[in-house]
C-alpha cells in the first residue's frame, strides 16, 4: 500500500490539477464534516504549482457540499470554490449511485477575474479490491466561465473519474485517499490529483 501511495504522489507532483469532484460520492455518515488537501501543478491555461484546502460536509442522506480555497504561483493565482452534490439514486445492490453536482467558482486567470458555474452528473458505485473498499467514479462537468474583465463567457465539458478509498488501518483507518483525473472534452483541461482526508 505504500508503495502505491508513493507512486501516486511521484506521478501527481509532476502533473496535477484542482479536483472537481473530490470527496461528493463517498458514503461518510450524516453531519460527517472532512478537511481535505491536494496538490495541485498547473501544465496548460496558466502554469504553476499550489495547494488546496477543502471543508466537506454531508448534511443528510442526499445532500452534501463542499468548498475550498486554491492558491497558485502561476497565471491562476487564486481560486475560490463551492459545491453541492445531490443524490437522486442511491448505490444500492447492483444499482449504482447516480448524482448531480452543482459547481461555482471564482480565479483570477492572467490578471482577470473568471466566475464558473456549472452541473457534474455522476455515477459511482462501491466496489472490494484486495479486502479494501474503493468508490470509483465518472462525471460529465459541464460548465460555463464568465469573464468579468472582458465581458466574455466561455462553455467547456470535461470527463471526470477517479476514486476515494480508506487509506489504512490503526492510526489511519479515518484517512481518506482520493484520486481524480480529468479529461479535455471541449475547452477544459487534462488533470491529476491526489487528495488526503480527514474527518473532524
Amino acid at each position: 500500500m505504500k508503495k502505491i501511495i508513493l507512486a501516486m504522489a511521484l506521478v501527481v507532483s509532476m502533473s496535477s490539477f484542482s479536483s472537481t469532484i473530490g470527496l461528493s460520492t463517498h458514503p461518510f455518515s450524516t453531519n460527517n464534516r472532512v478537511v481535505t488537501t491536494e496538490f495541485n501543478s498547473y501544465l496548460s491555461n496558466g502554469t504553476g504549482m499550489g495547494i488546496t484546502a477543502k471543508y466537506y460536509q454531508r448534511l443528510n442522506r442526499r445532500l452534501n457540499f463542499d468548498a475550498g480555497i486554491g492558491i497558485t504561483d502561476g497565471d491562476r493565482s487564486n481560486r475560490l470554490f463551492v459545491g453541492a452534490d445531490y443524490e437522486i439514486f442511491p448505490d444500492y445492490g447492483r444499482q449504482p449511485r447516480f448524482s448531480v453536482k452543482g459547481l461555482a467558482e471564482t480565479l483570477t486567470f492572467d490578471g482577470d477575474r473568471i466566475n464558473t458555474f456549472g452541473v457534474a452528473p455522476t455515477i459511482s458505485k462501491g466496489f472490494l479490491f484486495w479486502n479494501k473498499e474503493a468508490f470509483p467514479f465518472v462525471s460529465l462537468p459541464v460548465k460555463v466561465g464568465l469573464n468579468s474583465d472582458e465581458g466574455t463567457y466561455e462553455t467547456s465539458t470535461s470527463l471526470a473519474t477517479g476514486f476515494t478509498t480508506q487509506l489504512g488501518s490503526g492510526s489511519l483507518r479515518d484517512m481518506i485517499g482520493s484520486v481524480e483525473a480529468n479529461f479535455d472534452l471541449k475547452d477544459s483541461y487534462t488533470a491529476l490529483v491526489l487528495g488526503v482526508s480527514l474527518p473532524l
